[in-house]
């Protein structure tokens, strides 16, 4: 990776400085960045789509999620959704170790996602490792969210 360090902490302080310019309190929020890969089969040959978005999560009395998507460059990002685990219709994990948030304001169907953690796929996911908050994530999500 060679640099990959250094620019994914960067990376970083701007996904953290978006999401609080984005959400009230956002400095409450423990933030990371995520990726979704739609694999489809389209006649003779497969389609790859890239989702990223940016997740901040709280605990509370009513813990919650703000999913904000955005593209790869941070260039082009979403409005905030807010995700109180009241108001969740489900919220599972996958075998595969993805996240399955099932919300009004999310549509009908649920939204998966994983917690980007390697640089690796550079130009297609945010370029920013979140290994050491992925386990305190999974853990917010299982114990505390999930239903």
């Amino acid at each position: 990776m060679g640099m990959g360090g250094a620019s994914s902490g960067s990376k970083k302080t701007e996904i953290r400085n978006i999401f609080n310019s984005k959400v009230e309190n956002g400095e409450e929020y423990t933030v990371l960045a995520a990726m979704y890969l739609l694999h489809e089969q389209k006649l003779l040959k497969e389609v790859r789509t890239y989702f990223n978005y940016i997740i901040g999560y709280k605990d509370g009395d009513d813990p919650e999620i703000v999913i904000i998507s955005a593209d790869c460059e941070l260039s082009d990002v979403g409005e905030p959704v807010y995700c109180k685990k009241s108001e969740c219709r489900k919220a599972e994990c996958s075998q595969h170790g993805t996240f399955l948030v099932t919300h009004p304001d999310l549509g009908d169907k649920p939204l998966e996602f994983g917690i980007i953690v390697s640089t690796a796929w550079d130009g297609y996911f945010i370029n920013a490792s979140y290994l050491d908050e992925f386990m305190p994530f999974m853990e917010f999500f299982q114990n505390r969210f999930a239903k």
